[in-house]
């Protein structure tokens, strides 16, 4: 029998159970993406993604009394670019990528233009259901890449901890009214998603050797296909 079954207890992912849906008006407003894009992006090379989030860690970004407009300097200084005046935390994991060169993710449904202009994501579900449905959605975490966890956040992926405490360090938006480091236990991810279109022979390894719970039919298509780890 195929090595992963025995993993078949698995919860599935619910890719609907994740949303971070600014509320209101404000949000019909603003909505409108589904732009048509070309092939993925291959340049620059991800690493830059970690490069510009530890920029803007490095800037002290906070919020002035919760108020959901980030500011460097503790608050005190301009407004962060990736403001979005509502919750922003996909709003900086995207205004990231885009300014590292990675602009896939604006085939997405749902858009609003943030502070300086840049079109960005705003909403967990509508990023998860786009990754899912278009090759970008990775059971397996990589620097560089998204991660959902609980019901309404995302994050960058810093760095994966798959030997003591199984954890993945992201820097984050909008976590405690600031950009921040964050340790997420393996256990509460709910997805990850590239910043470039993966093969199919990279998704089925990404099953093969998830950091999260893979759905049973993932694993019975793996099974039935003769998917082996080399």
């Amino acid at each position: 029998m195929f090595a992963f079954r025995r993993h078949s207890w698995l919860v599935a992912f619910v890719a609907a159970a994740l949303f971070i849906l600014p509320s209101g008006s404000h949000a019909a407003s603003r909505t409108g993406g589904g732009i048509t894009l070309p092939g993925p992006t291959t340049s620059p090379k991800i690493g830059k993604i970690l490069t510009l989030a530890q920029r803007e860690l490095s800037r002290n970004v906070v919020e002035r009394r919760g108020n959901n407009i980030p500011r460097y300097r503790n608050g005190k200084g301009k407004i962060a670019p990736y403001s979005i005046a509502n919750q922003w935390c996909a709003a900086f994991s995207t205004w990231i990528w885009n300014h590292a060169g990675f602009k896939a993710y604006l085939g997405t449904g749902i858009l609003w233009r943030s502070y300086d202009g840049t079109r960005v994501g705003v909403q967990v579900r509508d990023l998860t259901n786009w990754a899912t449905k278009n090759g970008y959605f990775s059971y397996r975490a990589k620097p560089g890449y998204l991660v959902a966890y609980g019901t309404s956040h995302i994050g960058i992926v810093e760095k994966i901890d798959r030997i003591s405490g199984r954890a993945v360090g992201s820097i984050e938006g909008n976590i405690g009214n600031r950009v921040s480091r964050v340790t997420v236990p393996m256990d509460r991810v709910t997805g990850y998603i590239s910043p470039v279109r993966l093969t199919p022979i990279q998704l089925d390894k990404s099953a093969a050797y998830a950091d999260m719970a893979v759905p049973s039919a993932v694993l019975d298509r793996l099974d039935e296909s003769g998917f082996s780890q080399p």
